[in-house]
């Protein structure tokens, strides 16, 4: 057993799911449990909603949950460890402009994604497996009981540009869906993955050098960049293969069972 690291943080798509799977394969979700029962932390950090997110892990729970790029953060029971809440003023915002351009937007909620602009295309536009959580809300009141943590914007290229011209001091900013489906995460300057894992990890009284961290895509340099472990799987960017780093065999390999057998366990 690998002493030193005593947290280990996994991206969902594409380093514990493969591409076109729905589940986390048998040998995974053993390889998992045997690191938790050897005492080791276990954190999964995505830009997925909470609900989301938990849909795609299915029997594994996490013992925290890093979601919504950072937004929340919630503990094995889904309760929230932190959260940066949106204000009615970018909620306002946001509606305003996608009413004008007929633009479908929702807002994440725990519950799903509550669409107040354009529900019936919303609908339309998502796949099977998020479609069920799309929840009409256009008769937008859901704020008035609790604030989102993001929202979502469907637009091409250049659709969405003007909202920052005319509400640039909100200092939102958006994250395109990693399969370029025209799905974008609105989302606070602020909003960072590995911010969050930090905070978590200093909650929990422990470093960036004793965390493993496994990722894929851009979005996971950051906490790859500050883990004492970094793990970068064989499918990820190139641009993320660094000297230094564990590259894992790729996802479809089951490479984050690999590496912890072979380099977590030992």
């Amino acid at each position: 057993m690998n002493q030193t690291i005593k947290a280990a943080v996994f991206d969902i798509d594409g380093t514990l799911l493969a591409q076109g799977t729905h589940e986390i394969t048998p040998r995974n979700l053993k390889a998992l449990e045997d690191l938790r029962n050897a005492g080791v932390t276990l954190i999964v950090a995505t830009g997925r909603a909470p609900f989301a997110a938990r849909d795609a892990l299915g029997k594994f729970e996490p013992d925290y949950l890093v979601c919504a790029t950072g937004a929340l953060v919630q503990d094995r029971a889904g309760k929230p460890v932190y959260a940066n809440y949106m204000t009615q003023e970018e909620m306002y915002a946001l509606v305003d402009y996608c009413e004008d351009y007929e633009l479908p937007l929702d807002f994440v909620y725990d519950e799903g994604y509550v669409a107040y602009v354009e529900y019936e295309k919303l609908k339309q536009l998502s796949t099977s497996s998020s479609g069920k959580f799309v929840l009409d809300g256009e008769d937008q009141v859901r704020h008035l009981q609790g604030l989102p943590y993001v929202a979502c914007v469907y637009a091409l290229p250049g659709q969405f540009d003007g909202f920052f011209e005319k509400y640039g001091h909100l200092n939102l900013r958006t994250l395109p869906f990693a399969n370029g489906c025209g799905f974008h995460d609105v989302v606070h300057e602020n909003d960072d993955k590995a911010d969050s894992i930090e905070m978590l990890l200093n909650r929990l009284g422990l470093t960036w050098e004793q965390t493993a961290a496994f990722g894929d895509g851009l979005n996971d340099e950051k906490m790859l960049s500050c883990a004492g472990m970094p793990v970068v799987m064989e499918n990820g960017e190139d641009s993320l293969k660094l000297p230094g780093r564990v590259i894992a065999p790729a996802c479809k390999e089951d490479g984050v069972a690999q590496v912890i057998e072979t380099l977590l366990l030992k």
